[in-house]
């Protein structure tokens, strides 16, 4: 016996992956059911009506509009005295930045703890 389906899949059109398991390619009944269900997931819609998976959404989004970062943080060694380098991250991307601490952060601790890095 043949039959014919007609489903939907839906992929990323910056990294290709499909959505949901890796393993297993989700397949739905209608366009709308698939949309549904990527959002659900953290899909975007991206510039030009792309599809965007959860993982290159925020990055596209970065790279178009710029960081968000945090502060910079000046952690404390397990001893306690100052690192030597500030750290800090985008809260959308989770890109990771450090740079030679500066004398004024090496003067005061602010909100940190020893061994903390955030």
């Amino acid at each position: 016996m043949i039959q014919v389906h007609t489903c939907v899949s839906i992929h990323c059109d910056h990294c290709g992956d499909a959505l949901g398991n890796p393993a297993f390619q989700a397949h739905y009944p209608t366009e709308r059911s698939a949309l549904a269900a990527a959002a659900e997931a953290g899909w975007r819609a991206g510039r030009g009506r792309r599809l965007l998976c959860s993982a290159c959404a925020p990055v596209l989004t970065c790279e178009a509009d710029g960081h968000q970062f945090s502060r910079w943080r000046h952690p404390a060694t397990a001893e306690g005295y100052p690192a030597l380098s500030e750290y800090r991250h985008c809260w959308r991307c989770c890109r990771h930045e450090s740079r030679p601490a500066t004398p004024a952060a090496a003067d005061g601790i602010e909100g940190t703890v020893a061994g903390e890095v955030w």
